[in-house]
């Protein structure tokens, strides 16, 4: 039965359906024939449709009601579910309404165009459904939480100041919505502070590993790349992520492309930990080791390729791949040696030699593991010390 038989002839079928003050019971009641529903509240009848579901497709029914049919125009309101007939998962929801002049001259409407169109879909509808149901109070940004989710039931825990830590583990491994519940989490003020101690005793202890391994004198390249993955925040807060693709040029893989807040990008060439010859005394002056110069000239190559071929390369991305990168006069940065590995010589002849390296350099700068980390803790206790006492991490075990 389509729009113009129902909405042009009046046909109605036996039953009556009252509705509850809900507005789903109005757009998701189950696929049938044509209904006419009582509305409680407003003491008006509505006519409402569906068609069942294909079976072998994708289209699990549509629903409809009417919401108005008026002198000049008629408006209706169409649910539509769609998903997997194999599992019977619905993956898209969606809610269209549509209007429709009458035609002229005639009594009749004129569905065959539409006056006008607007939809919603998946958590859009839930958005709408809670502003229709009251429950937005106030201005401010919200996300609809599922009430069975573990979200839900952490948010009660926080609200009610009751966070237990012994059964928030058993709470996140029985529910998959990790991302939901640590949005829960953060909209409380305890819940926030929590989270934040959380993150910042996770990151303490990320960098009490590379140290510990930065200070093995058999630790590779390899090894320390594989424990900085997705530990972009070493490099401090400038930089919001590293960038999907390694291979930026032809010929060359970087070992982490740093992506800023502007888009910009920051080649990271990593080296070995251990590298006995990272100074040496050359004519009564402390110098760099050749491994320092190889490192340094294989980035400058880099950013020579990235000068030579960024124009390019930045189209390419956007308009084949959606990445977008600015790559004018990109910087670099080679983290490599360890002051504590250099049998011999002092600390502070190892940090004046690079200082006085780096004065030198125009977009190339060199980093030992320990001065990176060191960096890195120290912005993690500047971090700790802001969190309220009962958050605060111990800080007995920071080198500072």
């Amino acid at each position: 039965m389509d729009d113009s038989t129902i909405a042009n002839s009046g046909t109605r079928s036996n039953f009556t359906k009252r509705l509850r003050n809900d507005p789903l019971d109005v757009t998701i009641g189950a696929p049938g024939p044509v209904v006419e529903v009582v509305m409680a509240s407003l003491g008006e009848e509505m006519n409402m449709w569906g068609l069942d579901a294909e079976e072998g497709t994708g289209r699990f029914g549509t629903r409809s009601a009417e919401i108005k049919n008026g002198p000049r125009v008629y408006k209706k309101v169409t649910y539509s579910a769609f998903g997997n007939p194999a599992t019977s998962e619905v993956r898209t929801e969606s809610l269209r309404f549509t209007s429709y002049e009458r035609k002229t001259g005639a009594t009749e409407f004129d569905f065959e165009n539409v006056k006008d169109s607007w939809s919603c879909e998946n958590g859009e509808i839930e958005r709408l459904m809670a502003f229709l149901s009251n429950d937005v109070r106030k201005q401010g940004r919200y996300r609809v939480i599922d009430t069975a989710s573990a979200a839900s039931s952490l948010l009660g825990l926080l609200e009610a100041g009751e966070i237990d830590l012994d059964g928030l583990g058993s709470l996140l491994a029985t529910h998959g919505d990790l991302p939901q519940v640590v949005a829960a989490l953060t909209t409380t003020a305890a819940g926030l502070s929590a989270v934040e101690s959380a993150v910042i005793a996770e990151r303490r202890r990320v960098v009490q590993t590379l140290r510990d391994l930065a200070d093995h004198s058999s630790a590779t390249e390899t090894d320390m790349q594989r424990a900085m993955e997705g530990h972009h925040w070493l490099f401090g807060g400038r930089y919001v992520g590293i960038a999907e693709r390694r291979g930026l040029t032809m010929l060359d893989s970087h070992d982490i492309p740093l992506l800023g807040a502007d888009g910009t990008l920051h080649i990271v060439e990593l080296k070995g930990p251990s590298i006995s010859g990272l100074v040496k005394n050359h004519r009564n002056h402390w110098i760099v080791g050749k491994e320092v110069h190889e490192a340094v000239g294989q980035v400058m190559n880099y950013l020579r390729a990235l000068d030579h071929q960024g124009t390019a390369m930045e189209w390419t991305f956007a308009n084949s791949l959606g990445d977008s990168y600015d790559m004018c006069r990109i910087r670099g940065t080679v983290v490599l040696g360890n002051a504590r590995n250099v049998q011999g010589i002092d600390k502070k002849i190892v940090d004046r030699t690079l200082r006085t390296y780096n004065s030198h350099l125009s977009r190339v700068e060199v980093l030992t593991y320990d001065d990176l980390l060191d960096a890195a803790d120290r912005a993690l206790r500047f971090e700790n010390d802001a969190l309220p006492d009962s958050n605060r991490e111990s800080s007995a075990d920071s080198p500072f």
